[in-house]
């Protein structure tokens, strides 16, 4: 970490923000791109000590263009390559952005999409143990709650719903119901688990 800060100056840390968010622009929805370039950035949130400007700036860009990456996305490597850059713009004091994405992640429909972004949300918070109000109590929630239970959504929600009260943003609201007839029950965690295996067997 140091040393990469005594190499690079302000600008050069300025020009390689510039320089990921021009390719997550660029090759967007390109996930052979996208997944790398997520590691990529969490490097750099993890390595580099970005002044507070130049930071904001950044999580700003990055979790717009991370929005549209994940906007219905079934693809659970790149959900899971993107939990801990998000958890790491929490070092940021505009960091309400992130904190809207991670609300979404703690009630996705994949299980291990729900664990993975909490346990990157506990990791962070030890870490930037300064950077949200109320972060003991949420912390404990996070350690506390089984996330991954695949039984409990509606408690999960529930938890979720509580940490967006005490860091300060809105908790995601459920879609409305449509007046369209209700389908026939499905086991949605075997549809999702087959979903996932076909796409990643190439069909």
């Amino acid at each position: 970490s140091s040393g990469i800060n005594a190499e690079y100056g302000e600008d050069q840390h300025r020009k390689l923000c510039d320089s990921l968010i021009k390719v997550m622009r660029k090759d967007a929805k390109n996930d052979r791109v996208i997944v790398p370039m997520l590691k990529t950035v969490e490097l750099a949130l993890t390595s580099i000590m970005l002044e507070e400007e130049l930071g904001n700036y950044f999580i700003s860009e990055f979790v717009k263009l991370l929005k549209i990456e994940l906007t219905k996305c079934g693809n659970v490597p790149k959900l899971l390559a993107a939990v801990s850059p998000l958890s790491n713009c929490l070092q940021f004091s505009e960091n309400k952005c992130a904190l809207t994405q991670i609300s979404l992640l703690l009630c996705h429909r994949y299980p291990r999409v729900r664990k993975g972004m909490a346990d990157a949300f506990y990791t962070a918070l030890v870490t930037y143990d300064d950077a949200l109000a109320n972060s003991q109590e949420v912390s404990q929630i996070l350690e506390t709650t089984v996330w991954e239970d695949p039984n409990n959504i509606a408690g999960l929600r529930e938890k979720r719903n509580r940490i967006c009260e005490l860091v300060g943003v809105k908790p995601p609201k459920l879609l409305a119901p449509t007046n369209k007839p209700a389908p026939a029950p499905v086991n949605t965690e075997a549809f999702d688990s087959y979903s996932d295996l076909v796409g990643r067997a190439g069909y």
